[in-house]
């Protein structure tokens, strides 16, 4: 049998968990569609075509679901909410796919059907069909909609690093140890967080997805996370989550453990290493510099931007507390419907995503509004999205401006609000491939850092903060730098760690 095959029908250690808690489970919701939908660009198939399914049968069923579900779990905390959405969610899948196996096994046998992935995040599955696989596929059981995927994109690039540490070195961070920071740092307030209430970010997790690692440049090694029921370099899957060496993240598109691929020369600015450091960096190398906004939290690298569903859950089974994601994808189509349930949902599970509001405003990237903020950063609610400032509070020609759109088959918002925040974002001090600030950069991909920092910082002082209830306190105490109140450049205004920390230890449950 494929791997594939048993990611898909082979789960007898979850089926017994699931079942025996059967009844702590939540309500799920129906889809009102009463006939199958199917994306337009899958009109036409020559040849074989990723797609992704639905099922009828999700935790969040319609387009305003998120919204009214936040206030059925009001005060609660996030630890027991994740762990009862996880279950759902997983129970649902098994429930469903289950129903439909041996079909399935029969098409991929025939032919028609290749590459089967499970997911739980949604309730459904990813596959690759030719013309007669899809046309099956709309009369299984239960199948409600049909995405076209976009085909993953690999590249091919020189490593410049190891896959896996052997040891994490201890880390140089220490409050009473830091000489300096950048001016970035300073600027939104994390130092005072440090000082003031001893919070730097301890006992949370950071996702980050980017492209462009380098693991062992020490302000990162530092604080690199490890997945503790794998074995690194052993080329086997220890945990049995159908991942092989997954230890420190994973390369979802290449499905592999090999994040290390800077893409640029050593000496230089590489994309991820720069968004993890200042987020969760300790000390430029052989300084007592500060460099991160979280300098105690951990991170973890994932690439995979075709591969959305199982970057998340991965995410998601590790613990991850924020989901840092400094890319934007234009031209989606109906796919943007995927990624924002997938998005929402994993909300659910106590993770807050947060994606840098793109730099399409000016220049020959110059995109019109209401397309100027694109996927990821242009999802409601599930997805903070952050534009930014230079260090003089102006914002930069580049920054992308909202509103945004959404009128798609199964969200009817009409325009939306974004972006949602704003911090930084022009001349950023930014780590080489040997954790030195020797680089400057801008863009809204340090934005986002920025903010999964706060967030961090956020999630350390009070850790069953919901995500709804840490973007409620971001709005609280955000400050006003353009219209008075929401504006398009800069959202509900600029966030600093001090101000939202301080609230969110008044928020403890």
């Amino acid at each position: 049998m494929h791997k594939t095959s048993k990611l898909l029908f082979c789960f007898p250690f979850l089926l017994c968990l699931s079942t025996a808690l059967h009844a702590q489970n939540l309500e799920t919701e129906r889809l009102q569609d009463s006939k199958v939908w199917i994306d337009p660009a899958l009109e036409s198939i020559n040849g074989s075509q990723p797609i992704v399914v639905w099922f009828d049968e999700q935790f969040l069923g319609q387009g305003d679901s998120f919204q009214k579900r936040t206030t059925e779990f009001k005060g609660q905390k996030r630890s027991d909410l994740r762990s009862r959405v996880i279950q759902t969610l997983k129970q649902l899948s098994e429930n469903t796919i289950a129903q439909i196996a041996i079909d399935l096994r029969s098409l991929e046998q025939a032919g028609h059907v290749s590459d089967i992935k499970r997911h739980w995040i949604i309730n459904g599955f990813s596959c690759s069909v030719n013309a007669k696989g899809l046309d099956a596929i709309q009369k299984l059981k239960g199948v409600a909609k049909i995405f076209r995927k976009r085909p993953v994109f690999n590249p091919s690039n020189s490593n410049q690093g190891p896959e896996f540490l052997s040891t994490i070195p201890t880390s140089t961070f220490a409050v009473n140890k830091v000489e300096s920071y950048p001016w970035n740092i300073k600027q939104i307030r994390a130092p005072e967080v440090w000082n003031q209430y001893g919070i730097t970010g301890k006992g949370t997790l950071n996702v980050v997805h980017d492209f462009g690692f380098k693991l062992d440049i020490p302000p990162l090694a530092q604080t690199l996370y490890t997945n503790s029921k794998e074995i690194p370099g052993n080329n086997k899957d220890d945990d049995n989550n159908g991942l092989i060496d997954d230890y420190h993240g994973f390369n979802f598109d290449a499905g592999n453990a090999n994040i290390n691929e800077p893409r640029i020369n050593r000496g230089s600015i590489i994309h991820g290493n720069a968004c993890a450091a200042m987020i969760s960096g300790t000390f430029a190398t052989n300084t007592t510099n500060a460099i991160g906004i979280a300098p105690e939290s951990q991170w973890a690298p994932v690439i995979g931007a075709g591969s959305i569903e199982q970057a998340v859950e991965w995410a998601i089974e590790q613990g991850a507390d924020t989901y840092s994601m400094s890319f934007s994808q234009p031209n989606l189509g109906a796919l943007r419907t995927h990624w924002r349930k997938v998005m929402e949902q994993a909300a659910f599970c106590g993770v807050v995503f947060i994606s840098g509001a793109g730099n399409f405003a000016a220049g020959n990237g110059l995109a019109p509004i209401p397309v100027q903020m694109r996927n990821p950063e242009d999802i409601p609610n599930a997805v903070l999205g952050v534009a930014g400032v230079g260090q003089d509070g102006n914002r930069p020609v580049f920054s992308s401006q909202g509103p945004v759109e959404w009128n798609t088959h199964h969200y009817k918002d009409g325009r939306v609000n974004k972006p949602d925040f704003a911090t930084l974002n022009f001349q950023i001090n930014c780590v080489d491939l040997e954790g030195n600030l020797s680089n400057q950069a801008s863009g809204n991909s340090f934005a986002g850092p920025h903010m999964a920092g706060i967030v961090s910082l956020m999630l350390s002082a009070n850790p069953e903060l919901l995500p709804w209830e840490v973007k409620e306190i971001l709005i609280k105490t955000a400050k006003d730098i353009g219209k008075p109140g929401f504006d398009f450049q800069s959202g509900h205004g600029f966030v600093n760690a001090y101000d939202a920390v301080t609230e969110a230890l008044k928020w403890k449950k």
